[in-house]
C-alpha cells in the first residue's frame, strides 16, 4: 500500500461511493474550509493501483516546524477490516511524518449508541465499541468524551429516516397546530440571492461564530455542485390578514357571548376573566390586522420568518443552521420551519434528515434541554457517534505541543456558551 495526494475530482469519485460518505468528506468542503485558516490537502490509499481508503485533511501550523491534521468525520476507511486498517495507519504516520505533523485528529460517523431520552438509557452498538481498543491499538489516543458541544462537531446527533417518518406519531396537538399554521399564509421559499443569505444571517448571527462572509463561501461553493438548500420560511400577509379578519369575527362573536353571560351573572369570576382574556385576544388581533394593512399600503406583501442552511449530499440532508424572527408572535415558527422541511424533503425522497447536535445531558440543569426538547419532538432516532481520536504522527511533538498547552488552547471550546 502506498499512500498519495490525489486530485479533488479523484477524491470525490472514492468519497461518493463510500459507505462512510458524509459531506464533511468532500472536496466541496475542502474549498469552504481553505479560505478559512486551514490548508488542505486530499490523499489516496493505492492497493495494486486502487484506491481502498481516502481523506480530507485539514491541517495548519500549530508550533514551529509542526503542523496538526484534522480528517473531519474520520478517515474513509474499512474499519472492520483489521488488516487494512493496519497498514492504512502505518502508511498515513510514515507518510505526514515526513510533513512535519504532530498529530491528525478524527471523528468518525461511527454509531457508538442509540440513545433513549425517554427512559434515560442507551442501547450500545457492541460491533462499533469493539473498534476503540482496535484503534487504541495503532495508536490512536480516545480523548475524552463530552456531555454538551466541546468537540469539533456534535457528539449526539438526532437523524429522521425519512421513507417511514410518520407525522400521526408527533403528538396531536401539535400536528394540529402545524395545520392551522400553514392556514396562516406560511410556505417554504427557496433562497438563491445575497439578500437571501444576509436575511438568514440576520437569523443566526448571534448563533455561532461564523462570519456572514463564510455562509457565502458555503453557499456559492456547495451550490455549484447543487448540494446546498437555502430555505426561507415567508408569510404571505394577504393570506394571513384574511386569516385574522376570520378569527376576530369569531372571537368578536365569542365576547359578545361572554358580555351576555357577564352581564346576567356579574358575580362569576370565570366569566369575567374569560371576557377579559377575549378582549384582550381582540386588541392583539386589531393591532397586528393594522400593522400588516400599513405594510401592505407600503406595498410590502410577505415577509421571511425564518431560514435555514441545507447541505444535500447522497440521500441525506444536514441542518448546517436555522434561524427565525424571535419578535413575531402568535405564530409557531420555529417548529413549522422543521415541520416542512421534513415534509418537503420527504415528498423529494431523501433519505435521512440529520438535525445536527444535541446534548447527552438528561437532567433538567442541562442548559441545552430546550434545544433537545425541542429536535426530540419530532421523534429522530439519536446516535451517539465514537467520538475523537488523535493519531499521533509524531511522539516527540505532540508531548511538546501538550506539555507547552497549546493543543489545549487549539482545541478549547466551553462546554456552554454565553448566550
Amino acid at each position: 500500500m502506498s499512500i498519495k495526494e490525489i486530485s479533488p475530482t479523484e477524491f470525490n469519485d472514492f468519497a461518493n461511493n463510500h459507505l462512510l460518505k458524509n459531506f464533511y468528506q468532500t472536496k466541496e468542503y475542502g474549498e469552504l474550509m481553505s479560505h478559512s485558516d486551514f490548508s488542505v490537502i486530499y490523499v489516496g490509499a493505492f492497493h495494486k493501483n486502487v484506491i481502498v481508503a481516502a481523506s480530507v485533511i485539514l491541517y495548519k501550523s500549530i508550533g514551529p516546524n509542526m503542523k496538526y491534521g484534522y480528517a473531519p468525520r474520520g478517515f474513509l476507511v474499512d474499519y472492520y477490516n483489521d488488516e487494512l486498517l493496519r497498514v492504512f495507519t502505518k502508511k498515513v504516520k510514515e507518510f505526514f511524518f515526513l510533513k512535519g505533523f504532530a498529530f491528525i485528529k478524527i471523528n468518525p460517523e461511527i454509531s457508538y449508541s442509540i440513545v433513549n431520552f425517554e427512559d434515560k438509557s442507551k442501547t450500545i452498538i457492541s460491533k462499533n465499541k469493539s473498534l476503540i481498543p482496535v484503534l487504541k491499538k495503532y495508536g490512536y489516543d480516545k480523548l475524552r468524551d463530552n456531555l454538551y458541544f466541546e468537540s469539533i462537531l456534535p457528539k449526539y446527533t438526532p437523524v429522521i429516516y425519512l421513507p417511514t417518518y410518520d407525522f400521526n406519531s408527533l403528538e396531536q396537538k401539535m400536528i394540529e397546530e402545524m395545520k392551522l399554521t400553514e392556514l396562516k399564509g406560511l410556505h417554504l421559499v427557496q433562497g438563491n440571492t445575497e439578500e437571501d443569505l444576509k436575511t438568514f444571517y440576520s437569523f443566526v448571527e448571534s448563533k455561532d461564530n461564523k462570519t456572514l462572509t463564510y455562509y457565502k463561501y458555503l453557499y456559492n461553493i456547495f451550490a455549484k455542485s447543487e448540494m446546498v438548500d437555502l430555505i426561507k420560511l415567508d408569510l404571505s400577509y394577504e393570506v394571513y390578514v384574511k386569516y385574522l379578519q376570520k378569527q376576530y369575527i369569531f372571537e368578536e362573536k365569542r365576547n359578545e357571548e361572554l358580555n351576555i353571560l357577564f352581564e346576567n351573572n356579574p358575580n362569576d369570576m370565570n366569566c369575567y376573566n374569560e371576557k377579559t382574556e377575549s378582549d384582550k385576544i381582540m386588541n392583539n388581533i386589531s393591532s397586528d390586522i393594522s400593522a400588516i394593512n400599513i405594510r401592505m399600503r407600503d406595498n410590502v406583501m410577505r415577509e421571511t420568518l425564518a431560514a435555514a442552511l441545507l447541505i444535500k449530499h447522497e440521500g441525506r440532508i444536514t441542518l448546517v443552521m436555522a434561524g427565525y424572527n424571535k419578535e413575531f408572535y402568535g405564530i409557531d415558527i420555529k417548529t413549522f420551519l422543521f415541520y416542512k422541511i421534513i415534509d418537503e424533503y420527504k415528498k423529494a425522497n431523501y433519505l435521512y434528515f440529520d438535525m445536527n447536535g444535541i446534548t447527552a445531558d438528561f437532567t433538567d440543569k442541562n442548559p441545552y434541554k430546550a434545544l433537545n426538547e425541542f429536535k426530540l419532538k419530532f421523534k429522530p432516532t439519536v446516535y451517539e457517534y465514537l467520538g475523537e481520536f488523535d493519531l499521533i504522527i509524531n511522539k516527540p511533538f505532540h508531548q511538546l505541543l501538550w506539555s507547552t498547552n497549546k493543543i489545549q488552547k487549539e482545541f478549547y471550546k466551553p462546554a456552554i456558551k454565553k448566550s
